[in-house]
């Protein structure tokens, strides 16, 4: 199967509602140096909703927009980076359970925040091995709660989010086609986010947060900041670069950008200054009210994008996400036509 053959004919987001990051600030939990740097305005927080729940919610709608029957859905991959609700079980399985049912396979995707954007590619060649598999479903979702993820403290440059993404890929004719998907990586930075103390053999063995700080600032000191960031620049935008070549496309016929949601520090060194482009061409200004949403960035940027009407025929949108491990997908999408689901349809005058 070509790539041109492949199409987004759904999207759905489930998000909690925006907790302003200036509380957190004033009650201690989030560093005022690190919201400066950050530049962020909100997050979302799950009281309640576990990540697999959340998950389902978002791919009902997914569905639900496709125009895809639940028994047309030959594939279901669910990615996520934390804790999926309980120890020794299958989220994938789970989700779909209560989103399309069925025998085909479940598979959950644990490659970090780039875990969404693989599963895309994932589910292109699965549905490439068989012409008769004709749509697959890919989830995100994850809730970072205390005490073993410090949503505001655990890492540095970002603010994590809770929240789901889901995304219908299919056969049939949708409101955008793909044009390239593009995965790799670079193995020789996977000990950045790895805590080189040894192993252990429970998760939490020291029952405090997981303190993804502290191992980058040894990193950090080991290999040098230097030969990092010019080994993650360079594996990102010749990422980005092969999928607009397969595309057969440049940066400057990309109309939008869609980036992980960062902290404006981080965004600027990796993304915005290599690219070359301002933050008005990406969803920064979306992306601030809601932060690191894991794997699920893109897909929910994108339907953003669709929902708020910012998307005319024939514009292109490059989809970037990156992964500790390191892995890079990069993604680009040709909008054929802006869509119009059956809940925006029914809310029409």
């Amino acid at each position: 199967m070509k790539w041109n053959e492949l199409t987004i004919t759904g999207l759905g987001v489930f998000m909690p509602p925006a907790t302003p990051l200036s509380e957190a600030v004033e009650t201690g939990r989030y560093d005022p140096r690190d919201n400066r740097l950050n530049q962020l305005v909100a997050t979302r927080i799950s009281a309640a909703e576990s990540a697999p729940d959340m998950a389902v919610s978002a791919g009902r709608l997914a569905l639900g927009r496709s125009g895809h029957e639940p028994g047309e859905i030959s594939l279901v991959l669910h990615a996520s980076l934390y804790h999926q609700g309980q120890d020794f079980w299958t989220p994938a399985s789970y989700i779909q359970h209560h989103t399309v049912s069925g025998g085909g396979p479940a598979v959950h995707i644990q490659q970090g925040s780039n875990g969404g954007l693989a599963a895309w590619e994932l589910a292109a060649c699965f549905m490439a091995a068989d012409s008769s598999r004709s749509a697959a479903l890919v989830t995100t979702a994850d809730r970072y709660c205390e005490p073993g993820f410090d949503r505001w403290n655990s890492d540095i440059g970002v603010v994590y989010a809770d929240g789901a993404t889901a995304t219908v890929l299919s056969r049939r004719a949708g409101f955008a086609q793909i044009c390239s998907i593009v995965s790799t990586s670079d193995p020789e930075l996977e000990e950045m986010c790895r805590d080189t103390t040894g192993f252990t053999d429970r998760p939490h063995q020291d029952d405090r947060p997981l303190d993804l700080r502290t191992r980058k600032q040894r990193y950090v000191q080991k290999a040098g900041y230097g030969w990092i960031a010019e080994r993650l620049v360079s594996g990102t935008e010749r990422n980005i670069r092969q999928a607009l070549d397969e595309a057969d496309t440049d940066l400057r016929s990309i109309r939008r950008v869609v980036l992980p949601n960062l902290g404006r520090g981080t965004l600027e060194w990796e993304f915005l200054e290599p690219m070359e482009i301002g933050p008005e061409r990406t969803l920064w200004d979306w992306g601030r009210h809601v932060s690191h949403l894991g794997a699920g960035d893109q897909a929910a940027g994108l339907a953003h994008l669709a929902e708020t009407g910012q998307l005319r025929p024939g514009d292109h949108v490059l989809l970037v996400g990156v992964g500790i491990g390191f892995s890079w997908t990069s993604v680009v999408v040709r909008i054929d036509s802006p869509p119009v689901w059956p809940e925006q349809s029914a809310a029409a005058p």
